[in-house]
């Protein structure tokens, strides 16, 4: 347990929470000055380094916050400790630059969430995040279902040539308008594929010329099974105009937020 406080002009930096008397993360935390602790109270630890107040308040830590050379590293050295951590147990990981006044302070913070904690925490147990984002080609889409209605039967054309070529512009059209709600279907379809493999579902915030970004919530046994689907899937949605690409293992983030 982190039984001293921090000094005067410190804070307590808070990584994660996790399950009690869990092993002490090796390396050093976000400043490469303080050592990583443990704080355990009640059912609950946290993850916790001291940091320099000033670093991350007032004028010099929104300027340090702005400086991508002062937090690209210490926003990976954070990422780093909540992996470790993620190694041997469940974790709630907290957003970088978490900060409390006093550890008495963080107990407060412990006491009111730990229902919802303790059961995020119940939740991820023994599971790992896992990202999968699609992007669409909306021509090749577009040639992909042309020459599918050319083969049903469904999409016929004149055999005047320009006619043909007036004809084949419309129906273009049209597909490009419904291409939206077209793959908007069609990968629904698909995300039903895969969420047997996962105890957790939720959609994440498109980015980019994304058409989806899922994070599914996979016990480590079904990992496996997920990357391979995944992986024939990709290969059978390309004459779609669709790319898959799949990410993880990540920490629960997408967990360990509230529902919108």
């Amino acid at each position: 347990m982190a039984s001293d406080q921090p000094a005067a002009g410190e804070a307590v930096y808070v990584y994660c929470f996790s399950l009690p008397n869990i092993p002490i993360p090796p390396d050093p935390g976000v400043d490469e000055n303080h050592p990583v602790k443990i704080h355990n109270t009640g059912k609950l630890s946290a993850v916790v380094s001291w940091v320099p107040l000033e670093d991350y308040t007032g004028e010099a830590g929104e300027s340090n916050l702005q400086d991508i050379a002062w937090l690209g590293p210490r926003a990976c050295r954070h990422a780093f400790v909540v992996e470790q951590v993620m190694a041997t147990a469940p974790v709630f990981p907290l957003p970088f630059g978490t900060l409390f006044s006093s550890l008495s302070a963080l107990d407060q913070e412990i006491a009111q969430r730990s229902c919802e904690v303790t059961a995020v925490l119940e939740q991820v147990a023994g599971c790992q995040e896992w990202t999968v984002e699609a992007t669409l080609d909306r021509y090749k889409a577009i040639d992909y279902r042309l020459d599918e209605g050319l083969r049903s039967g469904r999409i016929k054309f004149p055999e005047s040539i320009g006619r043909r070529h007036l004809e084949e512009q419309k129906v273009r059209r049209q597909l490009s308008l419904d291409l939206d709600n077209w793959i908007s279907e069609h990968l629904d379809s698909i995300k039903e594929e895969l969420t047997p493999l996962a105890h957790g579902f939720r959609n994440r915030r498109l980015t980019e010329n994304k058409v989806s970004h899922w994070a599914f919530l996979v016990p480590v046994g079904q990992v496996e099974a997920l990357r391979t689907k995944i992986e024939h899937m990709a290969a059978d949605q390309e004459g779609y105009g669709l790319s898959f690409r799949i990410t993880g293992p990540w920490p629960p983030y997408t967990f360990c937020q509230n529902s919108s």
